[in-house]
């Protein structure tokens, strides 16, 4: 339960750091739950994917309608925060710890996909891929400018 604690409370700082100059902004917080295989030896070896999802709506007031009455809002893209908790070795304990950052297009769809050698994180035409063997991850260059990897092991 520490652990859990201690983690969510890691998740809302990167959450809370990654936009917080933001007028009235709006808020939404997911989770996602997946179980996927590798094979290694020859043995299926399942692991346990969760992602906690939060984004940020900012607001932002048009500059045109400073000091008026009724004010247009301007639109702004959400920044999404995801933590990404991989459980390798199938107990109760999470090994591995990511937070994924991208600003999100209104029609951006995420997905998480299995991969031979672990699982693919996309997001449109993005792609972020996870080795669960080695424990790394990979971003093309061409979307190194995207996304914005944390990663850090076991809290505790």
């Amino acid at each position: 339960m520490k652990k859990i604690a201690t983690l969510l409370s890691v998740f809302v700082l990167a959450a809370v750091s990654s936009y917080g100059q933001s007028e009235n902004p709006g808020k939404m917080n997911a989770m996602i739950h997946k179980t996927f295989s590798i094979e290694k030896d020859g043995t299926e070896i399942p692991y346990n994917l969760k992602v906690l999802e939060h984004r940020n709506y900012p607001m932002a007031l048009k500059g045109g309608d400073k000091n008026k009455i009724n004010q247009d809002r301007e639109a702004k893209p959400a920044v999404v925060t995801k933590l990404i908790a991989v459980d390798t070795d199938n107990d109760q304990d999470y090994e591995h710890y990511m937070v994924l950052k991208y600003r999100r297009s209104v029609t951006d769809s995420f997905k998480v996909v299995p991969t031979k050698k672990g699982f693919a994180v996309k997001v449109d035409d993005k792609t972020m891929q996870y080795f669960v063997n080695k424990g790394i991850y990979f971003i093309n260059n061409k979307d190194q400018d995207f996304f914005s990897v944390e990663e850090f092991r076991e809290i505790g």
